[in-house]
């Protein structure tokens, strides 16, 4: 009886999933009073961190984390995917926005990828088996549609990387979100891009500040130095701190304990 009972938990839990998605949908709140645009994203996210986070992880156990590159525009994050993954993968260039659909990158052993709904997949066994590194749109994008999609993947994620510059690392849109990210218990690190050497050492400072002040002073930090007018991978060097860091934290084991935290940050 324990055994039937421990099997049937996970297509419970479906069910359930399903049943809260199926009744959050049906709330519309049709009237324009204030309040209603608060209470209408609210169920959006719910709807997000139910289809794309929690259905998925509790019907495929081997699900992969999710690792979204996000930031505000111009900072690099399609290029420091593409230099991670040392292919490109996702559109760069000058042209504002470059990211108009997000791409997820995975390692060619992972067939269950996640977020297909909201994002391109593309196989590069230069990803760590256990996670899905996905370029986003602009938080901050002129775009409402982009602004939106930026924001249903940080719903799904399991871990962010706001990816910023020593110019744009205090911008609001880009840090009311990192806020957000906090209070539901989502994992962040801070890659800074484009740092003038000069001003590595009072940009660092400011920014690891600001973060203590809001309980993120231990969010783990990579300084990608001003490299000047460039096209194409960023350096080796530069990039591969961040590499190396991504598999010693999202090793099988670690990823798990990732999903985990975030699940009960979300609805804990």
């Amino acid at each position: 009886m324990a055994q039937g009972s421990t099997a049937a938990r996970p297509a419970d839990a479906v069910g359930l999933l399903h049943s809260l998605h199926r009744d959050v949908s049906a709330l519309t709140f049709p009237l324009e009073i204030p309040g209603v645009a608060e209470h209408r994203e609210i169920r959006e996210r719910v709807l997000t961190q139910v289809s794309s986070q929690l259905l998925p992880r509790v019907a495929d156990g081997e699900t992969p984390a999710v690792v979204v590159l996000g930031g505000p525009t111009g900072a690099g994050k399609s290029t420091l995917l593409n230099s991670l993954v040392g292919q490109d993968v996702s559109p760069s260039g000058v042209l504002r926005p470059t990211t108009r659909r997000a791409v997820a990158a995975h390692h060619p052993s992972v067939h269950s990828v996640p977020l297909r709904d909201l994002a391109d997949s593309v196989a590069s066994p230069e990803v760590p088996p256990g996670i899905v590194l996905v370029d986003a749109p602009d938080l901050d994008s002129l775009e409402r549609s982009n602004r939106a999609q930026a924001t249903r993947l940080l719903e799904a994620a399991d871990l962010w990387i706001l990816v910023t510059t020593a110019a744009r690392y205090g911008d609001m849109i880009p840090w009311s979100q990192v806020i957000r990210a906090r209070d539901r218990g989502l994992q962040l690190a801070v890659v800074l891009n484009r740092v003038p050497a000069a001003a590595r050492k009072k940009v660092r400072a400011d920014l690891l500040g600001r973060l203590d002040r809001i309980g993120l002073g231990n969010a783990p930090m990579f300084l990608i130095p001003d490299l000047g007018p460039h096209e194409g991978l960023l350096p080796e060097e530069q990039v591969e701190p961040l590499r190396e860091w991504l598999r010693a934290a999202t090793g099988r084991h670690q990823a798990r304990g990732i999903i985990r935290r975030t699940a009960a940050g979300a609805w804990g």
